[in-house]
């Protein structure tokens, strides 16, 4: 897996993010300097591994190795350079055996990993549901779960626009925690659930008001 263009790539992201949209980080000191983790966070626009990337990997000299679809491989240029980055892909909708050993091997040596849960991104900038796959990842390995809010990036490209707007990114980093670890045997339903709710409320818990869940 190539990684060279992690870090030139994530700078020329910030440079971008700082100067167009005045994106801020907060928390940088809750990202692990050594060892695994995986950072969790809500997604809503195509910017946002992106500006993951900048926010976390690139503050700490580290390489976060980013779960994306498969379709982005296809992506002119942004395929190419997503696997120039150290990012790994995965078939959506179904039980990617490979993305999860991929996971789980990345974290068993020590490296770090992102996942946005809900799966997809939200048009409107609200958060979805959270889907099981971080969960089952996090209680497989017990590594420790980062997770992050970005607000903001919504309105860039408003109703499909294909001119960036004006508006304020930020990125938020919480505390860590960990899932109950389970490395062997059957994960219930319940269990993942669980895992997956306390997911999606620490990610909650640093948005604005107008981006939490409906109903």
């Amino acid at each position: 897996m190539r990684e060279w263009f992690y870090h030139p790539g994530a700078a020329i992201i910030g440079f971008v993010s700082r100067l167009l949209w005045g994106a801020r980080i907060e928390g940088v000191e809750h990202l692990p300097r050594s060892g695994p983790f995986i950072l969790v966070a809500n997604h809503c626009s195509n910017l946002d591994p992106l500006m993951m990337g900048w926010a976390s990997g690139n503050q700490i000299g580290r390489v976060v190795h980013f779960m994306a679809k498969i379709e982005m491989r296809r992506w002119p240029i942004i395929g190419w350079l997503a696997t120039q980055s150290g990012v790994y892909f995965v078939r959506r909708g179904e039980r990617d055996r490979a993305a999860q050993t991929f996971s789980l091997s990345a974290l068993a040596d020590g490296r770090p990993i992102a996942i946005f849960p809900e799966g997809t991104r939200s048009r409107t900038g609200h958060l979805r549901k959270g889907k099981p796959g971080a969960a089952l990842i996090a209680m497989r390995s017990g590594a420790p779960i980062v997770p992050a809010a970005v607000s903001g990036t919504h309105r860039i490209f408003p109703g499909g626009s294909r001119w960036p707007r004006p508006t304020r990114v930020r990125i938020r980093i919480g505390e860590p925690f960990t899932l109950s670890h389970q490395p062997t045997g059957r994960l219930d339903r319940e269990a993942l659930a669980t895992g997956t709710e306390r997911i999606m409320s620490a990610i909650e818990a640093m948005l604005p008001p107008e981006q939490r869940r409906v109903g």
